[in-house]
């Protein structure tokens, strides 16, 4: 997958000590005036042996106690360290293999740095760390809005994506770019699993999850994709993941119910739902879409019957679990009514249904008030 940010990968980089005995607050500056020369957009080579050279300063700086606590040495050793970031990801864009125990090195030294300048109580270099990181934040933001607006989502995710992890270095959370990644990424989703791409679905939901591990809608895309993949097993894995963090979630079990609907697994499907219904008694769409599952179930059910040889001792069996699902059925769309008194398609099915049951004066009480809404 093409890559569009900021990577947690890199080829190796040797620091080559410098060999002058310059003193410790002219590394600061000698790593700040590498720094104030950077730009990614310098080339890959320049750009990385400015930062490489700023880096051999700022390391000497860190370590010495003259400077250590320095908030100027904590602000460039945040952005030299976040720059290494950078260089890093457009080496990975050419396709050089990442370390990625590396690249967290540098990103956990990196927040490290900028923490201690957004705590400094005197909040000398604030502004400067927040305008290091607010301006790749907002490219990478802008850069989402320009691709999901071209309906390019899976990039328009990874772009949202980084933006969101931008600004963690600087310990804020990016609220419009975190609900931008999850609209983004559940078109993007939709599109894949409808192509049977489920891999590529999956390592896109993933790296998101990753960023992101508190999020019930990644989680819950998550599970839809192994359900349609077919991997209950793993689907479960999510679900139990997301109902560690938010137990009482009945979009989670109503999303599992759906799915399981149309994988024709009808037993796990009105059991999802009930779950969903048991948490919200009221919970309409639930109710709906159990009541017309086990409709449709009974239906296929009586279809099945009705291929076989009247003689074939197992018509009267079929019959027999159709009539008790659509029983079932009825009485959950009932309580649906009692909400939604107006919905003319509900009562029609309710009449049919208690018509095929034999309760012709049901059947009629929901004819007549279907018949009666225009």
């Amino acid at each position: 997958m093409k890559r569009l940010f900021f990577t947690f990968s890199v080829g190796s980089l040797i620091a080559i000590a410098p060999l002058t005995s310059f003193s410790q607050k002219k590394n600061v500056t000698d790593a700040a005036m590498l720094m104030n020369k950077y730009n990614p957009m310098m080339g890959l080579e320049p750009a990385k042996k400015t930062v490489t050279e700023a880096k051999n300063f700022i390391d000497l700086a860190a370590v010495n106690p003259e400077t250590a606590e320095d908030m100027k040495m904590h602000l460039y050793r945040g952005e030299i360290y976040f720059a290494l970031i950078e260089v890093t990801g457009m080496d990975a864009m050419s396709g050089k293999e990442p370390d990625t125990a590396l690249m967290r090195s540098y990103s956990e030294i990196s927040k490290a740095s900028f923490k201690k300048v957004i705590n400094d109580p005197k909040k000398s270099k604030l502004k400067d760390a927040q305008d290091f990181i607010n301006m790749r934040a907002d490219m990478y933001f802008n850069m989402g809005i320009k691709l999901y607006n071209e309906k390019n989502f899976e990039q328009a995710t990874q772009a949202f994506l980084g933006a969101y992890g931008v600004k963690e270095f600087i310990g804020e959370d990016f609220k419009d770019a975190y609900t931008n990644t999850t609209l983004s990424l559940n078109f993007a989703t939709d599109s894949l699993i409808g192509k049977k791409e489920f891999d590529k679905a999956t390592q896109l939901a993933e790296a998101t999850l990753e960023s992101m591990p508190k999020n019930i809608d990644v989680l819950i895309t998550l599970v839809n994709i192994n359900l349609q993949k077919g991997d209950p097993v793993v689907a479960e894995k999510y679900l139990n993941k997301a109902l560690a963090i938010d137990p009482l979630n009945k979009q989670l079990y109503y999303v599992l119910g759906t799915s399981y609907i149309d994988l024709k697994q009808n037993e796990k499907a009105e059991e999802a739902l009930r779950k969903a219904i048991e948490i919200d008694p009221n919970y309409s769409e639930a109710q709906y879409q159990l009541g017309a599952h086990l409709v449709n179930w009974a239906g296929d059910l009586q279809t099945e019957a009705s291929n076989l040889d009247y003689k074939n001792p197992k018509v009267a069996e079929l019959d027999k679990k159709a009539n008790e699902i659509l029983l079932k059925g009825s009485q959950v769309l009932e309580k649906y009514i009692e909400k939604n008194p107006n919905e003319k398609s509900v009562l029609e099915i309710l009449f049919k249904t208690y018509y095929r049951l034999g309760d012709t004066e049901k059947a009629n009480l929901y004819k007549k008030r279907a018949d009666a809404i225009k």
